[in-house]
């Protein structure tokens, strides 16, 4: 399994598509660790085909693929890189500079838009074994549903830290806020990802006038798609900055 994941990083979604074999994966295991395997000790003993294998190699390799996704570091550094600031413009700033190293993470690495492009194939190809599709379901479901929680409490808590919540007027509950904006957060890292793979060109950083004097700043599409998001959605929370809510209402500064 480490071995046909090595693969992946190596060839991107090649190798999954056409030749994440067990011969391949056995001369992969004999060029780079010196162990030999024969198909006789894999095949109907651990995996009856090979389809039911790359479904097997898909759902180990998910949580390394994700990991890309969900990456943390670069939102805390912003955090501490960005103190001073309004809450709102504070919560640009760090989407800015997080949103951009996470985007360059996923693009980078051939293990996540691998995962990402197969996953999404093989789930819903009726050409694959219905047992190994269910199975494929199941795991990108649970996927999705850790990153979900996984982010939101990282926004929840980033959220609480600088005073701004997902609006009121809009959501019944902060909770339901927060739950969207990472799932529309990771539709759009996705898309930014396949996107970027086919047509770079057309998926170039933007220079924006956002800085805090009307300075021109350095966006990655997707940085700039989230933050159109999180500027719809969120607002300052007048709990936390009583001083920046008027008579109407929490601002949006």
């Amino acid at each position: 399994m480490d071995a046909a994941i090595d693969l992946i990083r190596r060839e991107g979604l090649g190798a999954v598509s056409t030749t994440l074999t067990y011969q391949r994966v056995f001369e992969h295991l004999k060029e780079t660790r010196g162990i030999r395997v024969t198909r006789a000790s894999v095949h109907e003993r651990i995996w009856n085909s090979q389809e039911e294998f790359r479904t097997a190699v898909l759902i180990e390799a998910r949580p390394w693929a994700t990991a890309a996704e969900v990456t943390v570091e670069p939102a805390l550094e912003a955090f501490a890189a960005t103190e001073g600031l309004e809450p709102l413009a504070r919560m640009r700033e760090m989407t800015r500079i997080a949103a951009s190293v996470n985007q360059l993470t996923a693009d980078e690495d051939p293990l996540y838009y691998s995962w990402v492009g197969m996953t999404m194939t093989m789930a819903k190809d009726p050409a694959v074994n219905a047992d190994d599709r269910a199975t494929l379901e199941r795991a990108v479901a649970e996927s999705y549903a850790e990153i979900t929680a996984s982010v939101m409490d990282v926004l929840g808590v980033l959220g609480s830290a600088i005073g701004v919540r997902p609006r009121a007027d809009i959501f019944p509950s902060a909770e339901h806020g927060w739950r969207l904006l990472v799932r529309l957060g990771t539709a759009l890292s996705e898309g930014s990802t396949v996107r970027t793979r086919f047509d770079p060109e057309e998926m170039p950083d933007e220079y924006l006038k956002t800085g805090p004097d009307g300075e021109v700043q350095k966006w990655s599409a997707f940085a700039a798609g989230y933050w159109a998001l999180l500027q719809t959605f969120l607002e300052v929370d007048p709990e936390v900055h009583p001083d920046l809510v008027d008579e109407t209402g929490p601002t949006e500064t």
